[in-house]
């Protein structure tokens, strides 16, 4: 039932229904003009031809879809792994303060809730315009400060705050990432050419002579139908912080909720 759910939400995005008839409109309009101007006997006496080359058209734009949405796909996955493994680092070294004093401990541990507080409520709703906190970068330069203030008296203190520093090193490097990522996506060219191919591969079908109307119709729209959703499976992908199916800060607000419950 989820699946069906989701599926049912995606194809009733507003979005995705005006970019989908978009394209059938394209294509059944198409199909009168050509019928309007062109002779229906020269174009059924190329049929032959026209499937030809239709189909090694339809074969390197599929491998041009194919691997577009493999690579969005996995720069997606990408993505939201850095997210769970931010969170992770964030949740060992609010683990890893406690064998510090009092003081150094509570003192970590309230910089790196701020600077969680920070990531999910200001920074995540910053990345879908591809810019970053302020605020966020200063809760993370806190962190760093707390760090350096702390006082070290044990051999035992002195391990696990190397390794705390280590871990400290790793969150601001899957950090960059995850900023880095949000900024990414694809090239205006190659959306050119995403865009471009799928009208051509659709208008290519104007000119095959099918006697009848209907079955004409119905084919084309079922091609614009499945070029348009995978167009938007790409751009969903591609902006992998935007949009309803975008990458959330889950992970980040439950190591969060954890940090409450061990408090209280």
């Amino acid at each position: 039932m989820f699946i069906f759910d989701h599926l049912a939400k995606v194809l009733w995005d507003q979005e995705t229904l005006l970019f989908t008839l978009v394209f059938i409109l394209f294509a059944v309009a198409g199909i009168f003009l050509v019928r309007k101007l062109a002779n229906h006997n020269i174009l059924k006496g190329h049929r032959d031809v026209a499937g030809f080359v239709f189909t090694n058209l339809g074969v390197l734009y599929a491998v041009l879809l194919g691997f577009t949405v493999v690579n969005a796909q996995q720069r997606y996955d990408k993505l939201k792994d850095v997210t769970q493994v931010e969170a992770s680092y964030l949740a060992e070294l609010y683990r890893d303060a406690e064998v510090f004093s009092v003081h150094d401990k509570e003192a970590v541990r309230s910089a790196i809730k701020n600077y969680c507080h920070s990531v999910v409520n200001e920074e995540w709703d910053l990345m879908t315009i591809k810019k970053t906190s302020p605020n966020t970068v200063s809760a993370i330069e806190n962190i760093w400060k707390t760090y350096y203030a702390i006082d070290l008296s044990t051999k035992k203190q002195e391990v696990w705050y190397a390794e705390s520093i280590s871990k400290l090193n790793e969150l601001v490097s899957v950090r960059l990432s995850r900023l880095l990522g949000s900024q990414e996506s694809l090239s205006s060219q190659m959306w050119a050419f995403l865009i471009v191919g799928g009208f051509v591969l659709v208008a290519f079908v104007w000119f095959f002579g099918f006697e009848n109307l209907t079955f004409h119709i119905f084919m084309i729209s079922i091609l614009a139908t499945s070029t348009a959703l995978l167009l938007v499976l790409i751009y969903s992908l591609d902006t992998a912080f935007v949009g309803e199916d975008s990458i959330q800060p889950e992970a980040i607000s439950n190591v969060l909720h954890s940090f409450v419950s061990v408090s209280s």
